[in-house]
């Protein structure tokens, strides 16, 4: 939730959200905010300029305000190492499929 003067309150935190299709409009809604944060966690992100971050499709999602990172402890000390590392599947491999 965001107040009145832009401070971003967090009001849960769900230890093993559903992302299942419960009806026919939750099946709509997950497909596209799964479709959704790739662009924002991926495309937007890796965008250099702010012009590249003007032109990226971010689909349902669009930023209201943006904040200066404050952060009281280094991001280490929380016990986190949240990364995604990968390698270019060869060519050859992708033939099989």
């Amino acid at each position: 939730m965001i107040d009145d003067e832009f401070n971003c309150w967090l009001i849960e935190v769900n230890s093993s959200p559903a992302m299942d299709y419960s009806t026919h409009i939750t099946e709509k809604l997950v497909k596209v905010c799964l479709e959704d944060i790739l662009k924002v966690i991926i495309d937007y992100h890796s965008a250099t300029t702010a012009k590249a971050k003007k032109a990226i499709d971010t689909g349902e999602f669009e930023l209201i305000y943006k904040a200066n990172r404050v952060v009281d402890k280094p991001m280490h000390s929380f016990g986190l190492n949240l990364e995604i590392k990968g390698t270019k599947i060869n060519e050859r491999h992708l033939n099989k499929w």
